[in-house]
């Protein structure tokens, strides 16, 4: 028992040895190994402050490309409608002999959504020409179609063979929404009479000299202005034919009645 007291005697007297001879530095690490709870909430703070700032940041980049998509999209729908609108209204044409099928109706009651609707000899690379083939001779109606649940309207295209009557069912036709959040599709035309644009066309059986067409989309709110705004003026490609120079023969049936568009013309 004594050699044992001894040995744990030493042993102890080693162990203070030890710590006598450590540094003050070493024994104060020791000590404040750990975060107190006051630094871990300062570093919690910090972190969702960056975070917030990050997520901030990302969400306006988010919402500013949302903007300019759509934007650029509004930009492109309209140049297509302003397109298909020159196009087929520079190939209008009107044959007096036939104004049955050729006659140019507008509506032009409601200044700011206007119709239209002429018959063109169109391009082939018009909106839809591939429905028609071989047919470029076509009516083409341009409308406003009120939006669904309260939403914008549209412009509507609205294609049909020549043969096809005015008031024939929409399902006979091929149709094309040209532009959504349509705000003005305003249609003007050039009267020699009073020397200025005129907002109503009652000739049917003549086209107008000169039409200008306006085309707003946006500004979705009660007042405010559309977002994009263009205006064409378009002078029609014919400035209609007469009976004399159409070159339109009664036929065999008795007076009065016409030949289809399309059949050969006989002189008698």
């Amino acid at each position: 028992m004594k050699v044992t007291g001894d040995m744990w005697q030493m042993t102890s007297d080693s162990a203070r040895a030890r710590d006598c001879h450590r540094s003050p530095g070493t024994r104060r690490v020791s000590l404040i190994s750990a975060f107190t709870m006051i630094e871990l909430l300062v570093a919690v703070a910090i972190l969702g402050t960056i975070v917030t700032a990050i997520y901030a940041s990302w969400t306006a980049v988010l919402r500013a490309a949302k903007v300019g998509n759509t934007a650029a999209d509004e930009v492109q729908r309209i140049r297509i409608a302003r397109q298909a609108l020159e196009q087929s209204l520079a190939s209008a044409v009107l044959y007096a002999g036939n104004p049955r099928y050729y006659s140019f109706l507008s509506d032009t009651t409601d200044e700011k959504f206007a119709f239209l609707s002429f018959v063109a000899h169109l391009p082939d690379d018009f909106p839809g020409s591939g429905m028609f083939p071989n047919q470029p001779l076509r009516r083409v109606t341009f409308a406003v179609q009120p939006g669904t649940n309260n939403g914008p309207p549209s412009l509507i295209l609205r294609q049909a063979s020549i043969l096809t009557p005015t008031n024939s069912p929409v399902e006979e036709s091929y149709t094309l929404t040209l532009t959504r959040n349509l705000a003005i599709f305003g249609v003007e035309f050039w009267s020699t009479n009073i020397g200025d644009w005129d907002v109503e066309w009652l000739q049917t059986n003549q086209l107008p000299k000169m039409i200008r067409v306006t085309l707003g989309m946006g500004g979705a709110q009660a007042g405010a202005p559309p977002s994009v705004l263009v205006s064409s003026v378009i002078s029609p490609g014919g400035q209609g034919v007469n009976r004399e120079l159409q070159g339109v023969m009664f036929a065999p049936g008795g007076p009065g009645v016409l030949n289809a568009p399309g059949t050969i013309p006989i002189r008698r």
